[in-house]
């Protein structure tokens, strides 16, 4: 009983000095060693295996662009980041609890010593997740409060490293010079403080029995009376102590004056350089000391010390990195050779031998654009474009390769204005071109100018081509027709025999795979667990669909447009029939042979009677204009424009084209300083069209700014005629309609007034005055607005009088109850506005690629919602218009302010002024009534002028 007894005194004991150790509230030896030990090796120690754990994540998903100069740091997409949240949200939380659980904060003071590491492993975990704005304010508390704990310093380092992630790099620059001379020291000195209650006070000389004499006892007095000033004076007791900076914050902080080198604007590759050296001599791990082994050798290279570079280079090779790195190295040594010709037969060698390895087979473009840099630097241009062209077509995985290639040749063929050519690999780049990809926006540009020329070009060939054989004789145009068909059909029997023997090369896997199969026994593995099956499997889909790339849509081999309904019977299995197509007069269009073994196939288009010559020849005299125009305004290609033209006169000398060519002609030639080129161009035009616009403009180079300044008089005029419209004046508001329609050209313009026309002749003449001049706009303006509101006007006459003014009608008349009547009455949606929101983006498809607006609207969302997570889709309304659609917003405030912020960015408005993008901000309930309610979705624009922007 005494040992139960002295057991149980001791149990109790460790739980009463466990329970007292718990508390946060109380600042004891106890207390503190108990928190620093469980936070430093338990909840700590648990969130930086998951922030380690994330990293490693994120490594494995690392792709580098060996292109480009690497980047200090990868830094993965966002599409690759959701997959390691999980890691670095328990990072986040571990470090949470730690705080929340262990922190003895008294009087602003901290006395855990392991609260500096969980806050630091907090905002290294937002920075990982790329939530800059929150990493910031961690490291910002960090520095703040934990000034003398040892971390500041990195706490800094990864401050400065969010500013240059969002481009403030002046501010990081700031921040990495207040810590530079920290890192030029072995140690920092720093300050702690006690209060000076823990400041031990001298006590007072005890008085002597024995007398003293009067000096004894003033100086006495005098000590006392210092030393109680001093304790009054002095609050706190200061110790110096000194601590080491560790070779890792060393590292980060070099590694970080390098980055912010190669990033800023201001940067200097030299500077980056040294600071990549400096980070070397403090011993990084070994995948980070060969990445920078690897940027060394880039930024040598890019300074043209082809010396250094190889030296680096080497370095990579030597230290056995992964193998796409080894390869990229090698590469790199390859196009930086002397120039030498033993220097060339050596790495032309090695890269041969590169080749003919089969474990290179998804490396051979890269190999192809080393021989390429190799002719580049031999200033050879023909084994140049020879070793381009086939990196190009070696493609397989490196989307980034293809695109560099074929930008590469795209662009010597449009200096040296082979544009077809160019035009050729554009399109090719375009494949795969990366979104980051430098003067992105300039090749798209290219491509679509020359895409533009060339299938002009391509109708002149195709055309003249036709005409050629429709001018053979009967015999004659037989003969080819069979010969195309013989081609066809020999064709037909070599791809035959290729598939026959794929097929026995497949026989003999699929009996292979049956062997394996039957070997397994039946084993109760899942399917994709069981390679016999999956062989088995994969054999099976080769004998039926061959070799398909694993795309959209891969059933089709031939992927023409196709609808949904289309999609869902063949998916079905159900056999469609053609129907038959009808012209806009109704007459039954003659469907096209698609048989390419019957004649008719390759005579379907040839102009064999008079009126398909003309269409022919319409469509090459277009062809030619269109060209002439390209090469003239957007390629400045003055020579091949004046070309074209001058063909264009020679063979259409009747066309209407003619005079516009004759002037371009001239503006040409003038600029070419070809003055009797010029002069012949002129006196055509004076002379054969003297009261053309064309002729005023070369009399008179003032003459369309005449033009604008009467354009903006007809504007002013319009305003006066709309102003006496309002106050009712009917009669002079015909009379200056009439005007206005007699001086003005301009077509919206006159559609416009003469519908304000129209509305005064009703109220001065009746309902059938006013039918027929509505019936007169729709005819003679069926595609401007004005149409649309004649067409809602003459739909209400069933209660016409409604519509006729009596004194007390409104400032707008006619027009202002048509429209109060349509859009308030007739208007579907809902004006209770208070509940979730969306903003929709209408895109005209012809103007703007729907791809390009939803990657610039994801761009906007994490520049300027980025604490937001907005979805974004995008929805197809017809063959003009597509819609994206940002969700969602908690009311018609929020969806406004995000409104506001769209239509005002400079990366937007262009496209909103210019009708290519409409935006809208709109309910929940109101989203479902657009979709489904298509006839009266346009509609919803007054909608949304009257319940939102006003």
């Amino acid at each position: 009983m005494k040992y139960i007894s002295k057991i149980w005194f001791v149990v109790v004991g460790v739980i009463m000095l466990l329970t007292v150790s718990c508390s946060t509230r109380k600042n004891t030896f106890a207390t503190r060693t108990y928190h620093t030990i469980t936070s430093k090796w338990n909840v700590n120690f648990n969130g930086k295996e998951a922030l380690l754990k994330g990293i490693a994540d994120l490594d494995k998903k690392k792709k580098d662009n060996y292109l480009e100069i690497l980047p200090i740091y990868y830094y993965a997409p966002k599409q690759d980041l959701t997959s390691v949240f999980p890691s670095l949200d328990r990072t986040i939380e571990k470090a949470s609890k730690s705080v929340f659980k262990h922190s003895i904060l008294i009087r602003g003071k901290e006395y855990v010593k392991t609260m500096n590491e969980a806050y630091l492993m907090m905002g290294k975990a937002y920075f990982y997740k790329q939530d800059y704005n929150q990493a910031k304010r961690i490291f910002n508390y960090i520095i703040a409060t934990y000034n003398d704990w040892g971390s500041v310093e990195e706490a800094t380092i990864w401050l400065a490293r969010c500013e240059m992630k969002q481009d403030y790099f002046v501010r990081a620059q700031s921040l990495l010079e207040e810590i530079n001379p920290r890192m030029l020291q072995n140690t920092v000195k720093t300050t702690s403080t006690k209060d000076n209650d823990e400041v031990k006070k001298s006590k007072p000389a005890s008085k002597s029995k024995s007398k003293y004499n009067k000096y004894q006892k003033k100086n006495q007095k005098k000590k006392l009376q210092a030393q109680a000033k001093k304790e009054k004076e002095s609050k706190k007791k200061t110790k110096i102590r000194k601590r080491k900076i560790t070779n890792n914050v060393r590292l980060q902080y070099y590694a970080a004056e390098a980055e912010y080198n190669l990033l800023a604007p201001n940067g200097d590759i030299e500077t980056a350089i040294d600071n990549i050296k400096l980070a070397l001599d403090n011993k990084p791990k070994k995948d980070f000391r060969i990445r920078l082994y690897f940027i060394l050798g880039q930024l040598y290279e890019k300074l043209d010390n082809r010396q250094e570079a190889q030296k680096w280079f080497l370095k990579v090779i030597k230290a056995t990195p992964e193998y796409e790195m080894e390869f990229s190295s090698r590469m790199h040594l390859a196009v930086n050779y002397d120039g030498t010709q033993l220097s060339k037969r050596t790495i032309t060698k090695e890269l041969n031998k590169m080749l003919k390895d089969s474990k290179n087979e998804d490396y051979r473009d890269q190999i192809y654009f080393a021989f390429a840099e190799i002719a580049r630097i031999d200033d050879n241009d023909a084994d140049r474009e020879f070793y381009l062209a086939k990196s190009v077509a070696a493609y397989t995985i490196n989307d980034y390769q293809r695109t560099y290639s074929a930008v590469s040749l795209a662009d010597i063929y449009f200096f040296e204005e082979e544009y077809i050519k160019a035009q050729a690999y554009y399109d090719t780049a375009l494949l795969s071109l990366p979104q980051n990809y430098p003067n992105k926006e300039n090749i798209i540009k290219k491509a679509s100018i020359l895409s533009d020329l060339v299938e002009n070009l391509q109708i002149i060939q195709l055309q003249d081509s036709l005409q050629r054989i429709a001018n053979l004789s009967e015999g004659q145009r037989q003969a080819w027709v069979n010969k195309m068909i013989a081609n066809y059909t020999e064709e037909e029997r070599r791809l035959a025999k290729e598939e026959a023997d794929r097929m026995l090369a497949l026989q003999a896997t699929q009996n292979f795979a049956n062997v394996n199969v039957n070997t397994q026994g039946q084993s109760n593995k899942w399917y994709f667990y069981n390679p016999g099956l999956v062989s088995q499997g994969a054999t099976e889909f080769y004998r039926r669909f061959g070799n398909r790339k694993l795309e959209d849509n891969w059933r089709i081999s031939n992927k023409t447009a196709i609808s949904f309904e289309e999609m869902a019977d063949m998916n079905a299995g159900v056999e469609t029939q053609e129907e038959d197509e009808f012209d806009d007069e109704g007459n039954l269009i003659a469907k096209r042979e698609i048989d390419p073994k019957k004649p008719a196939y390759y005579t379907q288009d040839l102009p064999l009677t008079p009126e398909s010559l003309e269409a022919s020849n319409t469509l090459i005299m277009n062809a030619m204009y269109n060209a002439g125009i390209i090469y003239f305004d957007q390629l400045n290609d003055l020579k091949r424009s004046n070309e074209m033209l001058e063909k264009l006169i020679k063979r259409f000398s009747q066309s209407e084209l003619v005079l516009p060519s004759y002037f371009l002609l001239w503006s040409n030639y003038t600029k070419l300083n070809n003055k009797q080129k010029a002069d012949e161009a002129k006196n055509f035009i004076l002379t054969n069209y003297p009261d053309s616009d064309y002729a005023k403009l070369i009399l008179d180079p003032n003459y369309y700014k005449k033009l604008a300044d009467k354009a903006k008089e007809n504007e002013n005029r319009y305003e006066e005629l709309y102003g006496v419209y309002q106050l009712r004046q009917w009669e002079r508001t015909v009379q200056i309609a009439d005007e206005l329609i007699e001086n003005s050209n301009n077509v919206d313009l006159i559609a416009k007034t003469s519908y304000l026309r129209a509305v005064a002749l009703g109220q001065i003449e009746g309902q059938e005055t006013l039918k027929d001049a509505l019936t007169q706009i729709i005819k003679d303006f069926p595609k401007e607005e004005v149409a649309e509101l004649a067409k809602i006007l003459l739909s209400t006459f069933s209660d016409s009088n409604q519509f006729f003014s009596s004194g007390d009608n409104n400032d707008m008349g006619i027009l202002s109850e048509n429209d109060k009547a349509i859009d308030s009455q007739n208007s579907p949606f809902n004006p209770n506005l208070d509940e979730l929101h969306y903003i929709i983006i209408l895109v005209d498809v012809h103007k703007k690629v729907v791809n390009d607006v939803k990657y610039d609207v994801s761009n906007f969302n994490s520049t300027y919602f980025s604490l937001e997570r907005f979805n974004i889709n995008s929805l197809y309304l017809s063959q003009d218009e597509q819609q994206i659609t940002v969700a969602r917003f908690k009311g018609k405030t929020d969806a406004m302010n995000y409104y506001i912020a769209f239509t005002t960015n400079d990366l937007f408005s262009p496209s909103i002024v210019d009708n290519s993008i409409f935006v809208y901000a709109i309910s929940a309930s109101n989203y479902s009534i657009y979709y489904h309610k298509v006839e009266q979705r346009y509609l919803y624009k007054k909608f949304f002028e009257e319940n939102y922007l006003k």
